[in-house]
C-alpha cells in the first residue's frame, strides 16, 4: 500500500512525486518519463533558472532524479484503470495492480489529428507528430508543417536549420505565436505559408509524396517528402472518465484550481490533463499545490 501513487511522468507529475516524498509520503510514479510532452518538447527557453534554454529530456531526467533522491519510486508501467475501493484507490497495469491511499492524475495531453484519408497509413512513413523527434530524418528535404500556435512557429524553425524547403498549411489566417517566434520566421529564406487552408488527403506509396487540401473552393497540393502536425493537444482523459470524475466541457478533468482537488475525494489533477494554459512552468505549480493537497488529505 503506497501513500500517494501519481499517474504520468511528466513535469507535473514529477514536481508532486518529489513534493509527496519530500514530505514522507510513500510515492510511487507510474509513466515512462521519456514519453512525456517535455521530453519531446526540444529546447526549452522559457522554463526559469536556465538563461540559455535546456532540452526537455535533461529537465525532465533532472526532475525524476530529484524526486527519486527523496525517495520516490518509479515504475514505467502504463495504467489501465482505476478503482474507488472507498478508503484506498486500486490501480492495474497491464502486469500488477498497486494501491495507494490517494492517486494525484497527471497524464498530461497528446497531440490532435487532423483526421484526414492517409494520415494514419503513412504515421512513421512521412507523418510525425514530433520534429525534434524526427525532423533529421528530413535533412534537405521538403516538409509540411499543419498547425497553428507556438507550437507550429517552434516546428518551422526547427525544421528551416534541417530541411531545404518548409511549407506552413494553417486553417487560420495567420499565424498567431509568441512574438520571438515570429520575428525569427521573418528571416527565414527557406519557408513558405499558405493561410486558410483545409486538408483533405496526405498520399503517398511506401512513404509520402504529397499533401492535397482547399484554399476556398480551390483544390491544391503540394509535393513533400513529410507532414509535421501541429494541431495543438486533447486531454488524455481516459482513466478520469472511467473512474466517474467531472469533466469540463473541453473534456478536461475539472479541479478547484486553489488545491487541484476532483470530485472525488482522495483523487487530484494536475498539468494539462486540466487544460489551462499548458506550460511547463503552470504544470510544475499545479503539480506541487497537487501534492501539498495530497499531503492534507492523508494528515
Amino acid at each position: 500500500m503506497h501513500d500517494v501513487i501519481i499517474v504520468g511522468a511528466g513535469p507535473a507529475g514529477l514536481t508532486a512525486a518529489m513534493y509527496c516524498a519530500r514530505g514522507g509520503k510513500k510515492t510511487l510514479v507510474l509513466g515512462n518519463v521519456y514519453g512525456s510532452q517535455q521530453s519531446m518538447g526540444g529546447l526549452y527557453e522559457n522554463y526559469p533558472g536556465f538563461p540559455d534554454g535546456i532540452q526537455g529530456i535533461e529537465l525532465s531526467e533532472r526532475m525524476l532524479a530529484q524526486a527519486l533522491k527523496f525517495g520516490a519510486e518509479n515504475q514505467t508501467e502504463q495504467v489501465e484503470k482505476i478503482v474507488n475501493l472507498g478508503d484506498f484507490f486500486r490501480l492495474k497495469t497491464e502486469n500488477w495492480q498497486y494501491e495507494a491511499r490517494a492517486v494525484i492524475l497527471a497524464m498530461g495531453a497528446s497531440h490532435r489529428l487532423i483526421g484526414v484519408p492517409g494520415e494514419k497509413e503513412f504515421t512513421s512513413r512521412g507523418v510525425s507528430y514530433c520534429v525534434h523527434c524526427d525532423g533529421a530524418l528530413f535533412r534537405n528535404k521538403t516538409v509540411a508543417v499543419v498547425g497553428y500556435g507556438n507550437g507550429a512557429a517552434r516546428a518551422i524553425l526547427y525544421l528551416a536549420n534541417i530541411c531545404g524547403k518548409v511549407h506552413l498549411l494553417s486553417s487560420r489566417d495567420r499565424l498567431v505565436a509568441e512574438s520571438v517566434y515570429l520575428e525569427r520566421i521573418k528571416t527565414l529564406s527557406n519557408y513558405a505559408a499558405t493561410f486558410g487552408a483545409e486538408i483533405t488527403a496526405i498520399l503517398g506509396d511506401q512513404s509520402v509524396t504529397s499533401i492535397e487540401f482547399k484554399v476556398g473552393n480551390t483544390p491544391r497540393s503540394l509535393k513533400v517528402d513529410g507532414v509535421f502536425v501541429e494541431m495543438g493537444m486533447r486531454p488524455n482523459s481516459e482513466l478520469a472518465e472511467a473512474l466517474g470524475l467531472e469533466m469540463t466541457k473541453g473534456g478536461y478533468v475539472k479541479v478547484n484550481r486553489l488545491s487541484q482537488e476532483t470530485s472525488m475525494p482522495g483523487v487530484f489533477a494536475a498539468g494539462d490533463l486540466t487544460g489551462g494554459r499548458m506550460q511547463v512552468a503552470t504544470a510544475v505549480g499545479s503539480g506541487a499545490s497537487a501534492a501539498i493537497s495530497a499531503l492534507q488529505y492523508l494528515g
